[in-house]
């Protein structure tokens, strides 16, 4: 089965999941080279989307640790599909990604740069949380790759209002995301390749993402957060 799979963890930690549901923080920050960011930008629980923001992750990958950090720069509002996205540019993988979070429902564009054949660039549009949502509840995204395959994204909510601790740090009302990736196959159905957990503390963002070979069973890539700075 040769299913060329764009990750759902475009940007490890640009993935923002947000909530309206704390007081809103109006700011206004000024951005070298960029635009000025005004916006509720705490209004997000599950991670506030600020100019500023900086997060470290351990990244073990085939039992190769290391760490991941990155700054989230905010450059401008732009619409889309009737929605106001904020975009950023993430300095440590030098990605820009568009997102928008609209009654707990949050949404990530961005780019998958995987060259197949060329230099092929795909958009990318998913819903990472529909945090208002209950415990089962679900939804499912479709992503076209450079190959031309539907692969489909289903996701469910797993677990809410959860606690965690990682490396030396306890987060409460975490919610637990978990995505089964695949495509539809005639007569077989929907195949699944890979699964993924994601794990979002209110009031910090992404704390934990582990992806799996849904065939197999093995841990292909396991990241915790280290440690952030939201202004």
């Amino acid at each position: 089965m040769n299913l060329k799979l764009i990750p759902f963890l475009l940007l490890a930690v640009t993935i923002f999941s947000c909530q309206k549901e704390l007081s809103l923080e109006n700011t206004t920050v000024t951005v070298g080279g960029g635009g000025t960011q005004t916006n509720e930008c705490k209004a997000c629980v599950y991670i506030p989307v600020c100019n500023g923001s900086h997060f470290t992750y351990y990244d073990t990958i085939n039992g190769t640790g290391g760490l991941i950090t990155d700054t989230l720069q905010f450059i401008k509002d732009t619409s889309m599909s009737g929605k106001t996205f904020q975009k950023f540019f993430a300095t440590g993988n030098q990605s820009y990604s568009y997102t928008n979070c609209t009654n707990g429902e949050s949404r990530l564009v961005g780019f998958s740069v995987v060259t197949v054949g060329g230099n092929n660039i795909t958009k990318v549009a998913l819903i990472q949380l529909k945090a208002n949502l209950s415990v089962g509840g679900s939804w499912s995204d479709t992503v076209i790759n450079q190959l031309g395959q539907a692969i489909i994204y289903n996701s469910s909510i797993i677990s809410k209002g959860t606690s965690s601790t990682l490396n030396g740090q306890t987060f409460n009302d975490v919610i637990h995301v978990q995505i089964e990736i695949g495509a539809d196959i005639p007569l077989v159905g929907f195949y699944v390749v890979n699964s993924a957990d994601y794990y979002y503390a209110k009031g910090v963002g992404l704390i934990e993402y582990i992806a799996t070979d849904y065939l197999s069973g093995n841990v292909i890539q396991h990241r915790t957060l280290k440690s952030y700075y939201i202004p």
